[in-house]
């Protein structure tokens, strides 16, 4: 094999698996993966590229999107901050379309699978370790969450629930079992993350799933057993329960950062306040709300960072022109999801799969605000567009492959 070959064929797997690994690290690798990296590959797409004059609706959408971003910007609270995330977004965006062009055989597509099963189980490793050797995040109600080596729980979570959904579909075209102990790895450490949010997105996902089934007599008397059995187990461990997924604290703490942001849409109705000014206006809606001084300052002291909804958070941040946007971009992907499920029968399992993640990731970004579209952050929102991508690309990678 050439070395341009090779390299072609292993520099956006290698790209995908270094981006979402080192999502929390602060180093200088980190910037040369995160800001050089991204620069290199988009200057090697351009250089390919042929200017192509045929656009379809949601590549217009996303351009709206971007002209929003900046016009917001250019009106921001902080405009140089503002406009650095937009910055941020346009590169997200060409990442993506270089992603779409180069993903153009079955290997491309497998390698891609592959890399996202590595982070997987690389973030896997690292929260059992942690768990039992490392650092933990303990809960006042004594729960022990552990993130490995990120950071943060959430996130964690987030990346275990994606990277699980890209290797059922590496299992789903392969057919090897060694991919199902990975999926059973991947959600028990997902469970071990503790985001509850994360953990709703893979129930959902399960859910939606098993839809392709038709409602036979013995399908419905499993769901009837299992929403009686679920019932049962709220109704007699209803405080234990509560008490495990932290439900009253942590839904009292986003209702105040859902409010912040919605007073803060209604202040800035039109353009929002800027991307990535929340951090700066946020606290002072906080300061006036008639909340206790300890909840203020449990709230300020890890900072206004978002509002755990991205619906919500790009209303306050790109106003009404903003959230209509990004609404019609979801809108259209959804669409597309849907009808792909209708119109091709032979991958109908693969066409459900991503109508799942996608149910999913909506239902979590109700209480997340990263995960698709979030100022350009790349370890996040990655791979609901490269799920999207594969979508688009699949049928014409299958007719090509030699071995489908």
């Amino acid at each position: 094999m050439k070395l341009s070959r090779y390299v072609d064929l292993y520099y956006f797997p290698f790209f995908l698996f270094f981006i979402i690994i080192t999502g929390y690290w602060d180093s200088l690798m980190r910037n040369f993966i995160s800001l050089i990296f991204p620069l290199f590959i988009i200057l090697y797409f351009l250089s390919k590229k042929r200017i192509n004059l045929r656009i379809n609706i949601q590549v217009v959408l996303i351009y709206f999107y971007i002209i929003i971003c900046i016009i917001s910007s250019l009106l921001a609270f902080d405009v140089f901050n503002s406009l650095y995330y937009s910055l941020r977004v346009i590169v997200f965006f060409l990442l993506v379309a270089s992603f779409y062009h180069w993903l153009n055989d079955y290997n491309k597509l497998i390698l891609t699978l592959k890399a996202f099963t590595l982070c997987g189980l690389s973030l896997s490793f690292s929260i059992i370790y942690g768990r039992y050797f490392g650092q933990v995040v303990i809960e006042a109600e004594g729960i022990i969450r552990s993130g490995g080596f990120f950071s943060n729980v959430n996130s964690a979570g987030f990346i275990l629930y994606c990277a699980s959904i890209f290797t059922f579909l590496l299992y789903l075209l392969e057919k090897k079992n060694i991919y199902v102990y990975a999926i059973l790895l991947m959600v028990i450490t997902l469970i071990l993350t503790g985001s509850r949010a994360s953990m709703l997105a893979l129930g959902t996902f399960v859910l939606i799933y098993n839809f392709r089934y038709k409602l036979t007599k013995k399908v419905l008397l499993t769901i009837l057993s299992g929403l009686l059995f679920s019932g049962g187990m709220l109704y007699f461990f209803k405080d234990k329960i509560m008490s495990s997924l932290r439900l009253e604290r942590g839904l009292s703490a986003r209702d105040i950062l859902y409010n912040v942001g919605l007073d803060i849409t209604s202040d800035n109705i039109f353009f929002g306040i800027g991307l990535g000014n929340l951090k700066y206006v946020g606290p002072a809606y906080v300061n006036s709300y008639p909340i206790g001084q300890w909840q203020k300052d449990d709230i300020l002291k890890v900072g206004i960072q978002s509002s755990h909804n991205l619906f919500i958070e790009t209303s306050a941040e790109l106003g009404v022109f903003g959230i209509i946007f990004l609404v019609l971009i979801l809108f259209k992907i959804g669409k597309k999801y849907f009808y792909g499920i209708k119109r091709n029968i032979l991958h109908k399992n693969l066409y459900y799969l991503i109508w799942a993640f996608f149910v999913g990731s909506i239902i979590r970004c109700l209480f997340e605000s990263n995960g698709i579209l979030n100022r350009g952050w790349i370890t996040m929102d990655i791979s609901f567009w490269v799920l999207f991508v594969i979508f688009e690309r699949f049928s014409s990678i299958i007719n090509t492959s030699e071995k489908l």
